[in-house]
């Protein structure tokens, strides 16, 4: 008689959830890019930059490295990449990549997009050094982004991060970071972009 009953209750709560629910049958259609995503419309083009490790110092990295290694700090790196509208214009693209110490380099692929329920742009980032991530951004006013993000680096270490984008004009923008990975410890890193004519 229980297996009956218990049975018979969740017959009626899965109808009556069913009966709540009304299903459109239109043919959905495509969505158009939103104003907000197009206000990343200024990140379109070739860009070359710099980047500064602020933190640790040239003198904390010396001392942390090992007595003997002639592997040379290097505190700047350089950078360039590409961004393009994407997918029908709903993501913004950029490939790219960036210097990582002693000759190497790492290349890298990433996808911005708005997502109007959560009200704020949204980011997923690769690299061929198996770096994956995601983040969001949002404008705090018309020429400056905040972000934040976290991912894994090509070990499996958690990284978190947070930063800002300050528009100079529509050609050059700077940035600040700051890291924090299971490997590295804390980091700080700030730069300039510049679109290429």
């Amino acid at each position: 008689m229980t297996r009956r009953l218990v049975v018979s209750l969740c017959a009626l709560t899965l109808i009556g959830g069913c009966a709540r629910h009304q299903f459109s049958m239109e043919t959905p259609k495509k969505p158009a890019p939103s104003d907000e995503l197009k206000k990343l419309s200024r990140l379109v083009g070739n860009w070359t930059g710099t980047a500064e490790m602020v933190s640790p110092s040239a003198e904390e990295m010396q001392a942390a490295t090992p007595e003997g290694s002639k592997e040379k700090v290097q505190t700047s790196f350089a950078f360039a990449g590409k961004m393009d509208w994407a997918l029908g214009g709903l993501f913004l693209k950029g490939e790219g990549w960036y210097e990582m110490g002693e000759g190497q380099k790492a290349n890298y692929v990433e996808y911005w997009t708005w997502d109007p329920k959560a009200k704020k742009y949204r980011s997923w980032y690769f690299s061929d050094w198996g770096e994956a991530g995601e983040g969001w951004a949002r404008f705090t006013d018309a020429n400056t982004m905040v972000t934040e993000g976290q991912g894994i680096d090509g070990e499996g270490f958690k990284m978190t991060s947070t930063g800002t984008v300050t528009f100079v004009d529509d050609s050059t923008h700077n940035w600040t970071m700051k890291m924090k990975s299971g490997k590295m410890g804390k980091m700080e890193m700030k730069g300039t972009a510049k679109k290429q004519k």
